[in-house]
């Protein structure tokens, strides 16, 4: 049962960063345009603070793209407004098929927690030295803001249900014995432990986050005055 509660926690910090970070975001934008009223120094501001996310993001798209034998035509790592929200980056390449379309797509999330789990494996973090490890803290906050993928990059995710029909069909057909697999104590042994590890990682970007909104809405209710 404790290895449940492990990979739900997982989740429910998964979504509520999801939610909170493009929240939080948003609110930093319109707080600097209070203080600036200048889009260019706004996005040099935004482009500093979520840079080493933001790199990570568009790399990890990229690697995945050129591994996969896709072409890239072209990388940004500066931000832009778009329908109300905030887009960080972006690589542009050509498709081919659905199927790596959403392995590019999701590549971010997947490396970002790759990312968390090497810093727990190598014990990075925490370490005696103060200004490391608010150094470790702002990277977390900017890796953990920027994972997740953007519609545009999920777009190929409209495909993941006829393909999840097939597979469940040829799992009937042939008579594949998947409880195998899904009673396999190992494997949830495993899966527990990641979520357990990196989960350590996503309280702290949650706390990191609740903290910055309401540093933000005090700032933005101080310069309304």
């Amino acid at each position: 049962m404790v290895f449940y509660l492990d990979i739900v926690l997982f989740f429910a910090l998964l979504i509520l960063i999801f939610f909170l970070s493009k929240y939080v975001i948003n609110e930093l934008y319109y707080l600097l345009r209070l203080v600036f009223k200048n889009e260019e120094i706004i996005f040099s501001i935004m482009s500093v603070i979520f840079l080493p996310g933001t790199i990570i993001h568009e790399l990890s798209h990229y690697l995945v793209a050129t591994i996969l034998f896709l072409n890239v035509k072209e990388v940004t790592i500066f931000p832009k407004f778009e329908k109300n929200q905030i887009k960080l980056g972006g690589v542009t390449y050509i498709k081919k098929d659905f199927i790596r379309g959403l392995l590019v797509g999701i590549a971010p999330f997947f490396v970002a927690l790759s990312v968390f789990w090497l810093i727990a494996g190598f014990k990075i973090f925490p370490q005696a030295n103060l200004g490391f490890n608010i150094l470790l803290i702002y990277l977390i906050y900017a890796i953990s803001s920027t994972m997740f993928s953007s519609s545009q990059d999920l777009v190929d995710l409209v495909f993941i249900i006829p393909l999840i029909i097939i597979i469940i069909m040829i799992i009937y057909i042939f008579n594949i014995r998947i409880e195998m697999i899904i009673k396999n104590k190992f494997i949830w042994e495993n899966l527990s432990l990641f979520a357990k590890t990196v989960n350590f990682y996503l309280v702290l970007s949650l706390a990191i986050n609740f903290s910055l909104l309401l540093v933000i809405k005090s700032l933005k209710l101080i310069t309304k005055r």
